[in-house]
């Protein structure tokens, strides 16, 4: 047969192999459509916000988003230290759906061999000794076919709609920037990483779809009445780090452990920062969230503090204290799951998300989260550490 005969019996092939190995998806998971598997990395925080590209890049693909488990941090120091977290303790599902079909996977292990082939787009860069493990912890068999997607306009921000997405998903299905091809929409599960890849509006359009898990809302909502009386407060989100990532001198950052102005905001300055937020929010309360114990000896006296100093201030992010107060105000459902510093997190990023003002810190994905959820609700009065007011 001619050459043209062989690609097109070749293509017919590949065509009936695919569409075979898409109805082995449908029978393995939870979704008629062809899915799309988000590749999360590092803490949970950058696992979250990740996710959400995930989902513009689901949408913009036509494809479910196969719900994903988390990662908890390394360092935490309660029973939640490196465990993996199912979605649903994490983000309301049903919310979810409001903005992508979702899929989930099944648990048994008889499935997993049908789940195979996949291929993983990545518009950033990947550490590909954690790939094999994230899969692992999501039922998923290593090793997905990489492929690498550019950006006409590298960084960040840079692909700013759904079309966008679509173009750079053909343009690696044919090999490189500028080749005009046609991506087969079922084609074996793709897999997506991308970070800070995004543009904001696709972002904050499906930020309102993230609500937190039912149990944090509740728990946080009733914090907040327990704490304030339902009264307007203002939240603070106070990082402080023992490594010097956050550090670049000139641009002084509370993440900075380093001595000396040119490097850090000191506890004075930030009980400063604290009042002159509260007084233009016009509020009588506020709400601090900070890593406590500290990871950072130079910060063990300054939680007590702020919360001496400020009028008006309290803070949960003692785990203990946490629990008592939610058996207190009868919100037994969360604390009866066990008071671990993954669930506390997620409470106080409500307690932010929702409070009237918040003040955050800069360079944080704990706070860049707050900042997008509270600006996709239209939530304004957000400020940060050493930029007003």
């Amino acid at each position: 047969p001619s050459a043209g005969r062989r690609r097109r019996h070749q293509a017919e092939g590949d065509a009936a192999t695919a569409a075979a190995w898409l109805q082995q998806q449908r029978l393995a998971l939870s979704s008629d459509q062809p899915c799309l598997l988000p590749y999360l990395q590092y803490g949970p925080n950058n696992q979250f916000l990740q996710l959400m590209e995930a989902a513009v890049a689901a949408k913009a693909l036509g494809r479910a988003l196969l719900l994903p488990d988390f990662h908890a941090w390394t360092g935490d120091e309660t029973s939640s230290r490196g465990t993996v977290v199912p979605f649903h303790e994490t983000f309301d599902r049903e919310s979810v759906q409001n903005y992508v079909p979702t899929a989930t996977l099944p648990p048994e292990d008889s499935q997993r061999h049908r789940l195979r082939d996949h291929v993983l787009l990545s518009a950033s860069d990947i550490k590909k000794g954690r790939v094999a493990t994230y899969l692992a912890e999501q039922r998923v068999p290593c090793c997905p076919t990489k492929r690498k997607l550019k950006p006409d306009r590298p960084g960040e921000g840079s692909v700013r709609t759904l079309a966008e997405v679509r173009t750079l998903v053909a343009e690696a299905a044919a090999g490189g920037a500028g080749k005009k091809t046609a991506f087969d929409p079922e084609a074996p599960m793709l897999g997506w990483y991308s970070f800070f890849v995004m543009g904001k509006p696709l972002l904050l359009d499906a930020a309102r779809a993230f609500q937190r898990a039912p149990h944090v809302r509740a728990s946080a909502t009733a914090v907040a009445r327990s704490l304030f009386g339902g009264e307007p407060y203002l939240a603070v989100h106070l990082r402080r780090e023992a490594t010097q990532l956050g550090c670049s001198k000139g641009s002084p950052s509370v993440l900075c452990p380093l001595n000396g102005s040119e490097w850090t905001i000191d506890t004075a300055a930030v009980e400063s920062h604290i009042r002159r937020a509260a007084a233009a929010a016009a509020v009588t309360h506020v709400y601090i969230a900070t890593i406590w114990p500290p990871q950072h000896r130079k910060y063990d006296g300054e939680l007590p503090r702020l919360l001496q100093g400020v009028s008006g201030a309290a803070s949960l992010s003692d785990g203990a204290a946490m629990s008592r107060a939610l058996r207190a105000s009868g919100a037994a459902g969360a604390a009866s799951k066990g008071m671990t510093r993954y669930l506390q997190s997620l409470i106080e990023q409500e307690l932010c998300a929702t409070a009237t003002a918040f003040l955050g810190s800069s360079r944080s994905t704990w706070t860049g989260n707050i900042q997008l959820q509270r600006e996709a609700a239209g939530l304004g009065l957000t400020t940060f550490f050493g930029k007003g007011p």
